[in-house]
């Protein structure tokens, strides 16, 4: 619970954007038998898209924790390739490439917003 509360502190609507994302788990891949969508749920810095708190929902609690530490603190703008390399090398699950493509969808989805955000400002 001590956790949760700290995590509420740091998180700041205007400074943070929360993006949600999905892909669908391969059929046979332990999540689909638990969740029709694999969810990645990113808490980024809006300036620098550095990813200060995320979730996803597997079916394993070690599992995303493992996931978690792979997105924790790096930047899903500049740092995607880093990402997505970690993933590849060392997570070894079945639902590697959904994670992946759903990070990518996240990605995109921050950058659209960041660019519309700047062209109202100008």
């Amino acid at each position: 619970m001590e956790n949760i509360e700290l995590c509420k502190n740091e998180i700041t609507p205007g400074e943070h954007v929360c993006v949600v994302s999905t892909a669908t788990p391969a059929k046979g891949n332990p999540v689909s038998v638990v969740h029709e969508k694999l969810l990645l749920i990113f808490v980024v810095e809006r300036e620098t898209g550095k990813i200060i708190d995320f979730d996803i929902n597997t079916a394993s609690a070690l599992t995303a924790k493992f996931i978690r530490s792979i997105f924790l603190g790096k930047s899903l703008i500049t740092q995607m390739n880093e990402i997505k390399s970690s993933i590849q090398q060392n997570y070894l699950g079945a639902s590697a490439r959904a994670i992946i493509v759903a990070s990518l969808s996240a990605r995109q989805r921050l950058l659209d917003h960041v660019m519309a955000q700047d062209s109202k400002e100008k």
